[in-house]
């Protein structure tokens, strides 16, 4: 009977997640389509709106919404090792993912180069833990089963992307396989996974994409691309995880002492980026990476290392928003950028190997990469290729970074909420001090 009650609400959680994230997914098409009209033809506005919008936000993290600042995905790891449920309860709370929700989509509506998936992650673990609160008594194996099944639902939300979800939040939240714990993942990743199939329809998240691979030379290509973004990765990972060691101390004292300052600094640094993209860097760059998958069309040559910068920019300044999708476009144009250098190079094929290389460097869970891409894509031809770029990627980016990113800041994370010193946090993703 326990059991039975506890299973039905799993699926009630992963359900209301699953509706959460339909708006939230509309939300966040609708805020980058503001953004998009709002500076067509007017080159000059992004210099205003990215500072303004970004100070706005970075106020209002702290001043509102205190906790609800970076991914979410750290956050929820941190929740995984609380003992404490009061802990849990305020890294989770109701508080923290409405600010999520709106200051996400704020992030995305002045051109911030973010992702979807971190919050829907860190609402999704929120919603499992208040309704875990429904007559289930509680426990620290039983909150850290309500924040996997969150985290899978999470994913699996964001990006229509069941078995991702699942394991994603095996190889990289859990770091670990138990029986019992995966039964209530899969029922939650797929109760979610139904409630948007049920309203939207089945829609793989880039679209459905035909490429493939003929054997012959050019494999020896796909580990050369897969290494290059396996290291551009594990880069941008290392400095998410010790910013301060990347910028002057000058910058530093500013970060630290005048955030909302900082933040308008960084808003327009991202217009400065974004006006040397003519805006293909804004918000998740989600219709380049699209048109290259499914179309072939190849981005400009300097898509790769432009967005890389404009995602570093918008992250640090301290405003809520994830870093997979914006990853997974900058693997889009590592990929791609092969295609530029080599005649006749497949594009599609390329922009998915350059995408499971990069965001496999980026987070270090090759099987993660190697199912969002697929699951993302609909085309299971490439899962060879894909899987061999994952492995290789993530294998090149702990030459780079030698910490799982998530990992990392959830320590860091943990730290602050625990009152500890930290040797130069991450305060993007932190909670102020």
């Amino acid at each position: 009977m326990a059991a039975t009650k506890r299973n039905v609400i799993f699926v009630l959680a992963a359900v209301i997640t699953g509706l959460i994230s339909i708006v939230f997914g509309l939300g966040v098409i609708r805020a980058s389509a503001f953004f998009a009209t709002l500076t067509t033809g007017r080159e000059w506005l992004p210099f205003l709106l990215c500072p303004a919008g970004l100070a706005l936000i970075v106020f209002l993290t702290r001043s509102v919404f205190p906790g609800a600042q970076g991914s979410g995905i750290p956050q929820a790891m941190a929740g995984l090792q609380m003992q404490d449920p009061a802990d849990v309860d305020s890294v989770l709370s109701l508080r923290i993912a409405a600010g999520k929700f709106l200051l996400t989509l704020l992030g995305f509506a002045v051109g911030a180069s973010i992702g979807k998936e971190g919050p829907t992650v860190q609402i999704g673990c929120a919603t499992m833990n208040i309704c875990g609160r429904l007559g289930l008594e509680r426990s620290h194996a039983l909150q850290r089963l309500l924040i996997l099944a969150g985290g899978a639902a999470g994913i699996t939300c964001a990006f229509n992307a069941p078995i991702a979800g699942i394991i994603f939040a095996i190889e990289e939240m859990a770091r670990s396989f138990d029986d019992r714990q995966v039964r209530s993942i899969i029922l939650a990743a797929f109760a979610s996974g139904i409630t948007l199939f049920l309203v939207l329809g089945y829609q793989p998240y880039f679209g459905f994409s035909r490429a493939t691979l003929a054997l012959g030379s050019i494999w020896l290509l796909v580990p050369v691309c897969a290494v290059v973004g396996g290291l551009a990765g594990g880069l941008f990972a290392q400095i998410l995880i010790m910013p301060a060691r990347f910028m002057p101390a000058s910058v530093n004292r500013l970060a630290r002492s005048r955030p909302v300052v900082f933040a308008a600094l960084c808003g327009l640094i991202l217009a400065a980026i974004g006006f040397a993209s003519h805006g293909q860097v804004y918000d998740a760059s989600y219709g380049e990476a699209r048109e290259a998958l499914t179309r072939g069309v190849l981005p400009p040559l300097e898509f790769a290392p432009l967005k890389f910068l404009a995602t570093l920019v918008s992250y640090l300044s301290g405003i809520p928003g994830g870093i997979f999708a914006p990853s997974l476009a900058v693997g889009v144009g590592v990929g791609t950028a092969f295609a530029h250098l080599i005649p006749n190079l497949p594009v599609a094929a390329f922009a998915m190997i350059g995408m499971a290389g990069y965001f496999a460097g980026v987070v270090q869970s090759p099987l993660t990469a190697t199912a969002i891409v697929i699951e993302m894509t609909s085309n299971p031809a490439m899962t060879v290729p894909v899987g061999v770029a994952a492995i290789l990627g993530t294998m090149a980016s702990r030459v780079v970074c030698k910490e799982p990113v998530y990992h990392a800041m959830a320590q860091q994370f943990l730290r602050v909420v625990e009152h500890k010193p930290v040797a130069a946090p991450n305060t993007a993703g932190l909670p102020p001090e």
